[in-house]
């Protein structure tokens, strides 16, 4: 029997990672996407040929069992969130609660203690358009609108924010004028959360403010765009984000304090558990308060017991917890980059640690091998976001992770004082201070040419990329040439999945068809490569890295467009704009309506009837296309489409009762009579290939 280890194994981490694994691989899986399929079998049968030669069968169904249980998890979460369809006018009852954003001319709210035609539901985020009316935190709201279900997955991106916040549907926006308002109540929660924040804002400038109440509850809304850059591109941006640094803090602070004025150590632990408790509620119980909230919970309780902390099973505890709870949270990156972050410092900060110590001082090498193991093991996550790597934010680090450590402990205790006693709320003022002073430190840094862009990792190179990580780490336990050999055949996998995931990702002649929450974007390509956009939404960036184009050649808006709009679509790098109407720039085209215009490769015919454009015909490769302006459209343009000139072979219509049947999505026809329809709801986002006079569907989410 071999006696030599090659894998320090943990009996509970190493469990939930093939649980975590389970679940995350669930919905590909059994969708039958090739690059999960193939990496999955790979992973399992190198873990089940290793785990045998190596004689550890109970290791193995262990793991095996738990990675077939969190599959099951999936199901039990997605089943769990289902949320019913509903058509038409719903009337719909909420109570306001402290999710709730102001601007000069809306509110942004969120819904809770919500009902839909007289049922109980979810959360329902709701856009009201003031018109001189007012709304305040506990009222009860009741109005009629089509809500539509919010759809947790799209073009394979998971709404995170949604799901914590339990959100289950969304509306238009509604008229205040049309509300009926009520008084109704304020949650504890809510009350501590709004005092709390009405201090914040009376002793500090407004940026610091909403710097502060984010930095104690997570909510980063009134945050500025420039102050949120600064943070993001300087590398900072996790100290905005309640999660283990602050959770960290806190139970030292609490644990310390109370052990100076000799309290009892089972007291100390009952106080500082139930204020870690209470805190993760007044944060809604975010995946990453909840990690760092428990961990801190399990090093009590084994200072206590006087056993052995380990961190890696104490992850494991915590993540196994969540998920039971909330299996879905599997796919909520900030819970992932939690985990990272974590695994990261204790896998490789004893690396780092090492290297530093010939020709480094103790404090500054710690927190630069620190800095250094979390940023490398969140970078696939903040590749998801298309976000920038500063070089020198373990340098920013090093100065603003001690400048934290004193205003964190010290707002959180002058914002006690200012509830309980509000005279006392000018302690607080120290706190503008000292966040001045870390924007400022941001803003210089995030200006550094030391950044590089990252793009978003396909599932295959995470997966290699993490198991580096843990070859380089103390954990895989073998002689350094193996070591060596077993990391460059990962590097070698890891370069064949960037190679391979690249071959297959690029988008095919045809269209794509992008809905997120009422937001339609169609993208057009030819034989030629030439691509069109019409309308616009946030998953279109997001598809653009995902399937590698760099930029769209031709806009096409079936509305008035202005410098405004050219500007919010500059990040594709448009060539050319087209419309009937709009200002005159270089690279605007202004197109007669029924009138026949080329551009590159493409044909296009805006179509006006009774003095309004109701759509564009588009044609190119031998087809033949009709995008609707769904939003003019009426029952006397019917006779337009009933005419032998008007026969496309792919009609899109976004949402009319006449035309459609109150039907969103795209018909399309290959003989020109017999007509196949796809709509958003049932398929989802798709694309359509061509593919000699027939289309090939492929549904994206």
């Amino acid at each position: 029997m071999n006696t030599k280890r090659f894998i320090n194994f943990r009996y509970i981490f190493y469990p939930f990672l093939a649980f975590l694994f389970g679940i995350i691989v669930a919905r590909g899986l059994y969708q039958g996407k090739v690059e999960i399929l193939v990496i999955t079998i790979l992973l399992l049968l190198s873990l089940g040929t290793f785990l045998i030669l190596r004689k550890r069968y109970k290791i193995l169904i262990i793991l095996f069992c738990l990675f077939f249980i969190g599959n099951g998890f999936y199901y039990i979460g997605e089943a769990r969130y289902y949320n019913k369809d509903y058509t038409g006018q719903v009337l719909v009852v909420g109570r306001v609660s402290d999710d709730f954003e102001e601007s000069d001319y809306y509110y942004q709210v969120l819904l809770k203690d919500a009902s839909i035609n007289g049922e109980k539901t979810r959360n329902i985020k709701v856009s009201f358009s003031k018109n001189g009316l007012q709304l305040k935190v506990g009222d009860i709201v009741s109005f009629e609108s089509e809500v539509e279900a919010v759809k947790l997955f799209s073009l394979n991106s998971f709404n995170s924010t949604y799901y914590r916040s339990n959100t289950g549907y969304t509306t238009d926006t509604v008229n205040l004028k049309n509300v009926v308002i009520s008084e109704g109540h304020v949650n504890l929660d809510e009350k501590i959360r709004l005092s709390v924040k009405e201090k914040l804002y009376d002793n500090l400038s407004e940026e610091n403010a909403s710097v502060a109440y984010a930095v104690l509850f997570g909510d980063k809304s009134g945050i500025s765009y420039e102050v949120k850059e600064s943070y993001r591109n300087s590398g900072i941006i996790h100290i905005l984000t309640v999660s283990g640094l602050h959770v960290s803090f806190l139970v030292a602070l609490i644990w310390g304090l109370l052990k100076l004025l000799r309290v009892n150590k089972y007291a100390n632990f009952a106080i500082t558990t139930t204020i870690i408790i209470f805190y993760s509620a007044l944060c809604g119980f975010t995946p990453s308060v909840l990690r760092a909230g428990i961990m801190g919970i399990i090093l009590m309780l084994a200072g206590l017991l006087q056993k052995r902390y380990d961190s890696l099973n104490a992850m494991g505890v915590a993540g196994f917890i969540i998920l039971l709870v909330n299996p879905l949270s599997a796919f909520d990156v900030g819970f992932l980059m939690s985990m990272a972050c974590v695994c990261g410092i204790i896998l490789l900060y004893p690396l780092f640690n090492n290297l530093f110590k010939k020709f480094m001082p103790k404090f500054v090498r710690q927190y630069i091998a620190v800095s250094l193991s979390a940023q490398i093991t969140i970078l696939p996550f903040l590749a998801l976001f298309s976000s920038y790597i500063n070089l020198l934010s373990f340098i920013v680090n090093l100065f603003v992770v001690p400048l934290f450590s004193i205003i964190y402990p010290w707002l959180f205790f002058s914002a006690i004082l200012s509830i309980i006693m509000p005279f006392m709320s000018f302690l607080l003022v120290p706190v503008g201070w000292g966040f001045s002073a870390i924007y400022y430190i941001a803003y210089i840094f995030s200006y550094t040419i030391l950044q590089v862009p990252l793009k978003p990792f396909y599932f295959s190179v995470m997966v290699f990329f993490f198991l580096l990580v843990y070859l380089c780490s103390q954990f895989f336990m073998c002689k350094p040439i193996n070591k060596f050999l077993c990391a460059s055949a990962i590097i070698f996998c890891l370069s064949c999945s960037f190679g391979f995931t690249s071959i297959g990702s690029n988008m095919k002649t045809g269209l794509v068809y992008l809905n997120y929450y009422n937001k339609e974007a169609i993208i057009l390509k030819n034989s030629n490569g030439q691509t069109m956009l019409i309308g616009d939404n946030y998953l279109v960036s997001r598809y653009m890295d995902n399937f590698n184009l760099n930029n769209i050649d031709i806009y096409l808006s079936l509305d008035d467009i202005s410098s405004f709009n050219t500007f919010d679509l500059s990040e594709y790098k448009i060539k050319h704009f087209l419309s009937t109407n709009g200002e005159i720039t270089d690279n605007f085209v202004i197109c007669n309506p029924n009138t026949n215009i080329t551009v590159g490769d493409y044909d296009i015919v805006f179509v006006e009837n009774d003095n309004k454009v109701i759509g564009a015909n588009i044609s190119f490769d031998g087809y033949q296309i009709f995008v609707a302006n769904s939003e003019v459209l009426n029952y006397n343009d019917i006779a337009l489409f009933d005419n032998d000139y008007f026969n496309p072979d792919i009609f899109i219509v976004a949402e009319d009762y006449y035309l459609a049947e109150n039907y969103n999505g795209i018909s399309i026809s290959t003989v020109k009579n017999d007509i196949t329809s796809f709509n958003f709801l049932d398929y989802g986002n798709f694309s359509l290939s061509f593919n000699n006079e027939s289309f090939v569907f492929r549904g994206l989410d």
